[in-house]
């Protein structure tokens, strides 16, 4: 069956780059053999420009004209060559965007969505297209990411370990376990170790908001999973929904990694230290952090000199007495599935394999919330670090753990024509939003009622969009610019 393809681009003071983009697409995809039309929608108001509109209104027309699927695609990123396939998506959308110049032909973060994604007409019935509530820059395609998301069109796969097995649920408030001072667990933190914690974390925005890049007023906090107190060595869950490792040397330098995962997700957490090579590394479900498309830290990092020697304090789960217990960091919330700790830095395969198999060699400590004793003591399953439970209610629960979500692809290679960044900006040190407040607004919208469900985006897309149609033209032979007023 032959398909016929709508490209659907939002327009808005960029002639120099339309009068390069629709000859060099249209060439492009003739010479593939796809039957297609352009249709350049332009916004013709005082309003701030309003991208998801404009790409449902061209989606609107495409489909009228006979298309059977579409491509959203921006004004200012081409083809560069034949791995660029705009061929029928199938039964999911396609992110074909994924080698763009601008980001050194990487993607510039794990889910980004944007620069040119194929969609089905059913697919666009599914999700409702873009959201028509985004003006000025940013988020739309997040937003439409997180549709596909919410209909099951994006690639989703769990690692082999779906288990019921007993958890321990931390309340955010008093929860916590004291693991009484040992001498094998004290020596253990400044020489090579490991530790590793399958958990799930939630965030705790009666205490704190999440971490926004535009909120003035963010406050940054770090929730404890398992933490040594003092200059606190170990790990935790932050409210910009990532988990942390850190330790301290011999010199009071902080040494620190991180790796994004949104909330509510199961997670194997894993942090190695080699005190011999003098390296940090930090695993997200057995696989090694990641720096490149802003994922998290280069794991492993480099540290000078011995690292920090603790005293007596007892160690603590899902709590830090170093802060007062008031204090919004001073407790962790969600659920603790098993704990694991060695004297020695446990190789790169061995971390690959935690939920199948674990080495007993140098293993100092291991909790997996299957024994308790008289419902005070968590029983040590490898050596004799019992832990004293407080406030920990033990439930049994199925695990299932996923890996990173992501829109299914198609790997194309983009070149991106200059334009002034509209973006994440760095200023002193700082990141910021080049088009600030407007920017900072989309950004509290698709993450604190988006991903929070407080929009219904079923009422809110292609099938409730608020414009004025003035005219159409034909552009470069058979294409087509609509030009529309936006209604607020």
């Amino acid at each position: 069956m032959a398909h016929k393809l709508g490209v659907c681009v939002p327009y808005r003071n960029r002639e120099e780059h339309m009068n390069q983009f629709v000859p060099h697409l249209s060439n492009f995809l003739d010479k593939k053999g796809i039957d297609h039309t352009i249709y350049i929608v332009h916004q013709r108001d005082e309003f701030l420009f309003n991208r998801g509109l404009m790409k449902n209104i061209g989606a609107k027309q495409a489909f009228d004209d006979g298309c059977d699927y579409i491509v959203w695609h921006d004004i200012d990123m081409i083809p560069e060559d034949d791995t660029c396939d705009y061929s029928y998506p199938g039964e999911t959308p396609k992110h074909i965007a994924v080698q763009i110049s601008q980001s050194d032909y990487q993607l510039k973060y794990q889910e980004y969505f944007g620069g040119a994604v194929l969609f089905t007409k059913e697919q666009v019935e599914k999700t409702n297209g873009y959201s028509n509530g985004y003006w000025d820059w940013g988020m739309e395609d997040d937003d439409l990411f997180w549709r596909c998301v919410k209909e099951d069109l994006v690639e989703r796969s769990v690692i082999d370990y779906a288990k019921v097995k007993n958890v321990g649920i931390f309340n955010g408030v008093n929860s916590n376990i004291k693991i009484p001072n040992k001498e094998n667990l004290r020596l253990g933190i400044s020489n090579s170790h490991t530790i590793s914690v399958l958990v799930k974390a939630e965030q705790q925005i009666e205490k704190v908001p999440i971490w926004l890049i535009g909120d003035a007023e963010r406050k940054f906090v770090e929730y404890p999973i398992f933490r040594k107190p003092g200059y606190d060595w170990g790990l935790s869950f932050n409210n910009s929904r990532a988990y942390t490792a850190m330790l301290w040397n011999s010199h009071r330098e902080h040494i620190y990694q991180w790796f994004k995962r949104y909330e509510g997700e199961w997670t194997w957490v894993t942090m190695v230290v080699d005190d011999l090579e003098k390296k940090m590394h930090f695993y997200l479900n057995g696989n090694e952090s990641d720096a490149r498309n802003g994922t998290g830290t280069e794991s492993p990092i480099d540290y000078n000199y011995n690292l920090k020697r603790y005293g007596t304090e007892p160690f603590f789960i899902g709590h830090t007495p170093t802060v007062e217990p008031f204090q919004p960091n001073s407790y962790f919330k969600g659920e603790i599935a098993d704990i694991k700790f060695w004297d020695r830095a446990l190789s790169k395969d061995e971390v690959s394999m935690l939920h199948k198999e674990y080495s007993t060699n140098g293993l100092i400590l291991h909790y997996n919330f299957d024994e308790i004793a008289e419902d005070k003591f968590i029983i040590d399953q490898s050596d004799v670090n019992d832990g004293i439970l407080n406030n920990v209610e033990i439930t049994e629960t199925e695990i299932q753990i996923p890996h990173t979500i992501l829109p299914h692809r198609r790997v194309g290679k983009f070149f991106c024509l200059p334009h002034e960044t509209e973006g994440l900006i760095n200023v002193n040190g700082i990141d910021k939003w080049a088009k600030g407040e407007t920017t900072a607004a989309n950004e509290r919208r698709y993450v604190l009622e988006m991903q929070q469900n407080k929009i219904n985006y079923k009422t809110d897309g292609i099938n409730n969009m608020k414009y004025k149609y003035i005219s159409t033209e034909r552009i470069f032979g058979n294409h087509k610019m609509i030009n529309v007023h936006c209604i607020k």
